[in-house]
């Protein structure tokens, strides 16, 4: 059976404010020590690639095929983001992300921290399909 997509939707910003409150509980600890000197902790939500969804091991090929165009990978990526953001990380990872229209989504506003993670090799292999 899998998960509804309201379940899905609510374990992922779960997941995300569990890790925040470990985060918080982590700052306030590391305030009473006063010789912990790493007091920085941050929470990443972690956005796959389109490729990842598939399950098909595209995620480090990037071949998604003809009929993957930019509008399909941003309405595959924009309910995600939108769900994961008003979770409350501190920043977000895309990572495996493999060829260069997925880079290309463009959805982040301009106060949204992110991180992308590319699966490249060689740059010479980077699929711009």
């Amino acid at each position: 059976k899998g998960l509804s997509i309201e379940e899905g939707e609510s374990l992922l910003q779960r997941s995300v404010k569990l890790a925040v409150e470990a985060r918080d509980s982590f700052r306030t600890s590391a305030k009473r020590n006063p010789g912990n000197e790493y007091r920085r902790a941050l929470v990443a939500a972690s956005i796959g690639s389109y490729g990842a969804y598939l399950a098909d091991g595209s995620e480090y090929r990037g071949l998604y095929g003809p009929d993957v165009n930019l509008k399909k990978l941003k309405d595959f990526h924009r309910r995600r983001l939108q769900v994961l953001v008003e979770a409350g990380p501190d920043l977000l990872a895309f990572e495996t992300i493999p060829n260069k229209l997925e880079a290309q989504c463009n959805l982040l506003g301009t106060v949204v921290i992110a991180v992308l993670l590319g699966t490249v090799v060689q740059l010479k292999e980077l699929h711009t399909h």
